[in-house]
């Protein structure tokens, strides 16, 4: 009879838990015997691969606005990148780029929304703004409600005064420290940051137009992560997801001052 013979092995191992997105490693530090140890190398690696549920943004999101980004996203790749702490700016997954067909016609039909329909995703022309515009003309929003530019900053002032002018304005701007982002709200970097909040009209107008670098729109807030699509990022439509305190504002990141957040209000 062939016996096998499970002597004890020093294994360095660590163990790891991520729920809801964060992740938690501490080594073990034990003996165990050889068989014991490919089984729990197994099921620890079957366990980060079939979770996609907690971790990943399968569920279609329930927001009109949300969910068309959220279908964008799916159809160029699904383009992922993480913020905050050690990994900030990693991509963790790449999309299929704005160059290739039928996608780079896609992006033709993002500038279309805008008055543009000559160029598209060959044309070098940055298109984020024009996404944005794009995802708010699909999801029902007429030119009185959302300006129908290709600018983050010309679509931004537009807002910003219309706002003032009407206290049934259909998006309100806010500080980033002062708003805790929903799914279909958007969310904006630029190099003035909330400076414009507590300045003049005039002023206000002039560097929100003039700052404005990049917005994306909020599919999803969890696990300690607002999730939200973008367009021309990484030469894609591809989701960021930046960190939020306890109450749910969002942190601030290297590489992207916050601006503002739009928030939708129906």
């Amino acid at each position: 009879m062939l016996r096998m013979k499970s002597d004890p092995l020093d294994v360095g191992f660590r163990v790891c838990w991520q729920p809801s997105g964060r992740s938690f490693c501490f080594p073990t530090g034990q003996r165990l015997p050889a068989l014991l140890s490919l089984v729990l190398v197994l099921a620890l690696a079957l366990a980060g691969c079939g979770g996609g549920g907690a971790g990943t943004d399968d569920r279609p999101p329930s927001d009109k606005v949300a969910y068309t980004a959220w279908k964008e996203w799916t159809r160029f790749g699904r383009a992922t990148v993480v913020y905050g702490g050690q990994a900030n700016g990693y991509t963790n997954r790449y999309g299929m780029t704005e160059r290739s067909e039928p996608l780079s016609s896609r992006v033709g039909e993002y500038w279309g929304a805008c008055g543009r329909p000559q160029w598209n995703g060959t044309s070098d022309k940055p298109w984020s703004g024009a996404f944005v515009t794009w995802v708010m003309v699909q999801s029902g929003y007429s030119a009185s409600q959302f300006p129908r530019e290709g600018r983050h900053g010309s679509y931004l002032a537009s807002l910003y005064d219309r706002e003032r002018a009407s206290r049934n304005a259909p998006f309100l701007l806010h500080s980033p420290s002062e708003y805790s982002p929903k799914p279909g709200d958007l969310v904006c970097s630029g190099s003035a940051g909330p400076t414009w909040r507590h300045a003049d009209p005039r002023t206000a107008h002039r560097r929100i137009d003039n700052t404005a670098a990049h917005c994306d729109i909020v599919t999803e807030v969890r696990g300690g992560y607002v999730h939200a699509i973008g367009g021309n990022v990484k030469d894609s439509v591809a989701m960021s997801l930046f960190p939020v305190d306890s109450r749910g504002r969002l942190m601030n990141v290297s590489g992207r001052p916050w601006l503002l957040v739009v928030e939708k209000r129906s």
